[in-house]
């Protein structure tokens, strides 16, 4: 079809491009219950009307595209070819074919059971190669267009404090600006190689001392604007030179951008017309889609009621409001004939979107027919995880030379589990696979709880391997181990000292939080499958470790 034009469009269409809900909001009647569906021509109504730019595409659970039991089996992952045919069938009500997003920063294995769960950004970054980013930047696009996604919020390009519990693991090189940006920048031109729009996020990005989470509570940066453009400021540049196609912006709060207070504290980013406007598109240059993070967080929707905080997101330079509530079409359209957004605000956003649109190929008429099934592209997803697991195993160390280890002598081996996120303990089973494939017996347990029970597992075993994982919102809440799981470490490394070793599949100072004591210490940085046979294939000595920590090892913060 024709790129559409803005002066063809009436002011409701426009304001349409500028909305993505989630498609319970389409799909149920009320807020209440899920159980309640709206009929077929209900939704057919809905999108006839509201002509959404966009949705929030991996939260539905469907069978097939009769929509089967779908309150029943919401959010289940779904075959991808289903979900195409469903994503087609909602865009099929639309004047213009939509933008569909997905998260999936670990792959999209979450919402189409055929795909594939990837590697961790750490790992990429441990990895070393941009050449792999680029890969699997390409591999993940090609499956989530597989499954009818056509924008894919990835990367994160934030440094972070090392506390944050949604910062550290979520970006390639959060230490070291220049590799972030050539990561990012490898990743991006991947995914938008393959038709696909990317994103950067969050902007304005972090500092190295907040450690709060915006999901739940108000964020904000305390760099000065030369410290901000001396990290922050540099790697987001970086990228919108580079070329990516939009920029999510978060919720925290950038004193020395905007002052501004609301409600005695300062203003998120979201709804800062001097972070938005004047930095991110007018000194930056970015020509992009601004793309809010979820309306719906704590940070900021405290701040308003929902109807004068979606008036403030759009005047702030938002093009796109995530997560927007049934209505917000009519809010908007009253706002702009009463005066309070300018319809010139919505004509820019508008533009930004069908821009994105043309960019990723939306408007040609074959982009739909693409030539491969997810069938097609598992494989070469797994053949780039396989890459980066070997090449990101990372010695932290190794002070008594427990390494490699040697099969006749390891007959016996006992595996320790610490996680507050329980489905880590059945994945370590891959772990205990492994050694068993090396002629190893092994013990896998939860949890140490005496010095009797560590004296025994010391006596009978030839090898002692506390594997962890720590992650962000697995679960929600700080980083750490703490209760029964960091009881462990009153016994571990005391009987049995000389023959243990750490291993953390995840947050990459448990070796300096908690096991300062382990002799041996290895980062896998990933609970995937590939990252846990590239961990006993490195300690076996059957490939290098060749990692290059993304982090530093000891993060002293007046070293920064």
């Amino acid at each position: 079809m024709k790129k559409p034009l803005l002066s063809e469009m009436t002011l409701r269409e426009k304001i349409g491009q500028c909305l993505m809900p989630q498609q319970w909001d389409i799909y149920q009647k009320t807020e209440i219950s899920v159980n309640i569906e709206r009929t077929e021509e209900e939704r057919k109504a809905l999108l006839e009307k509201e002509q959404f730019g966009c949705f929030w595409a991996e939260q539905i659970g469907v069978r097939n595209i009769k929509l089967t039991d779908l309150t029943e089996h919401w959010g289940d992952p779904v075959m991808s070819d289903d979900h195409k045919r469903f994503m087609q069938a909602q865009s099929d009500c639309l004047k213009i074919p939509s933008l569909n997003a997905s998260d999936a920063e670990s792959g999209c294995s979450h919402i189409f059971r055929d795909c594939s769960r990837v590697s961790t950004a750490l790992a990429i970054g441990a990895a070393n190669s941009t050449e792999l980013a680029y890969e699997l930047g390409a591999c993940v696009a090609r499956e989530l267009r597989c499954g009818g996604v056509n924008w894919w919020w990835s990367p994160v390009v934030d440094i972070s404090s090392r506390f944050a519990p949604t910062g550290i693991g979520r970006s390639f090189a959060p230490d070291n600006p220049d590799a972030q940006i050539a990561f990012a920048n490898a990743q991006i031109k991947g995914i938008q190689d393959q038709g696909v729009a990317a994103t950067a996020k969050h902007f304005p990005g972090c500092d190295r001392y907040e450690y709060r989470d915006a999901h739940f509570c108000q964020t904000s940066i305390s760099s000065s604007m030369d410290e901000w453009w001396e990290e922050q400021g540099k790697i987001f540049q970086g990228v919108i030179e580079g070329g990516v196609y939009s920029v999510m912006v978060g919720h925290t709060a950038f004193p020395a951008a905007d002052d501004t207070k609301i409600k005695g504290t300062y203003v998120p980013a979201t709804l800062s017309k001097k972070i938005i406007i004047d930095l991110l598109k007018n000194q930056m240059g970015f020509e992009g889609v601004a793309i809010t993070d979820s309306i719906l967080m704590a940070s900021l929707f405290s701040l308003y009621d929902y109807d004068e905080l979606v008036v403030h997101l759009i005047n702030a330079g938002n093009d796109v409001l995530l997560g927007c509530l049934r209505g917000t079409g009519d809010i908007i359209e009253q706002a702009v004939l009463d005066g309070r957004i300018s319809e010139s605000r919505i004509d820019d956003a508008c533009q930004r979107v069908l821009n994105m649109k043309e960019k990723i190929g939306l408007f040609r008429d074959d982009y739909r027919d693409i030539t491969y099934k997810a069938e097609d592209i598992v494989p070469q997803t797994a053949s780039v995880c396989k890459k980066i697991a070997e090449k990101s195993m990372t010695l932290v160390r190794d002070r008594n030379h427990l390494l490699p280890l040697k099969q006749e002598e390891i007959k016996h081996v006992a595996i320790i589990c610490s996680a507050h996120f329980d489905p880590f303990f059945d994945q370590l089973q891959v772990v205990k696979e492994e050694f068993e494939k090396r002629g190893a017996t092994v013990h896998l347990q939860r949890r140490l709880t005496s010095n009797e029970e560590m004296k025994k597992l010391s006596e009978e075993n030839d090898l002692i391997v506390y594997a962890a994982y720590v992650s962000g919102h697995r679960p929600k809440g700080g980083l750490a181990l703490y209760g029964d799981e960091c009881g462990t470490y009153i016994y571990a490394f005391t009987n049995g000292k000389e023959k243990s070793l750490g291993v953390s599949f995840g947050y990459p100072y448990i070796h300096y939080d908690i096991m300062e004591n382990a002799d041996a210490f290895v980062n896998a940085y990933s609970p995937d499958e590939m990252s846990m046979k590239a961990f006993a294939a490195a300690i076996y000595g059957e490939i290098p470790f060749e990692g290059v920590s993304p982090v530093r090892l000891k993060p002293f913060y007046d070293r920064w």
